[in-house]
């Protein structure tokens, strides 16, 4: 089935990531995976780490590694605000096995001064990382 192509813009607060037009895309919504082709409803969904996967107008798939951020589209155009979002060429696979060891070793140390939350949200973002990239 084909469905006409609409517009998808990723955006971080440092550069605009990805924006052409697109057939779908499927976002790790904070209440689960969801998927968006043209004329979706209007809607809005928080986001939290994972891969987001793009059909390009062409039919070529693309994956994004993504965390946090807001997804919001009118039917006609998406936008994902994201904190981070790479796609799998700009990852540093060794930089995330770093992060990842890292964050597992604040997480095993039960110091009563560490960011629980932080070193869980650093290692979900290292591993998600790692997964796209192909190093984990």
């Amino acid at each position: 089935m084909q469905t006409q192509p609409f517009f998808l813009d990723v955006v971080t607060l440092k550069k605009v990531v990805f924006s052409e037009p697109i057939e779908s895309v499927i976002a790790p919504g904070t209440v689960g995976h969801f998927g968006i082709l043209a004329g979706h409803t209007p809607f809005v969904s928080s986001l939290q780490t994972g891969i987001t996967k793009i059909t390009k107008a062409n039919g070529e798939k693309f994956n994004l590694s993504t965390s946090g951020g807001f997804l919001m589209t009118d039917g006609k155009k998406v936008i994902l605000l994201a904190e981070s979002a790479e796609r799998p060429e700009e990852i540093d696979v060794n930089r995330a096995q770093r992060a990842k060891e890292r964050a597992e070793k604040r997480l095993a140390e039960k110091n009563p001064d560490t960011d629980i939350d932080r070193a869980r949200t650093a290692l979900l973002r290292a591993i998600n990382r790692l997964k796209l990239s192909g190093g984990q």
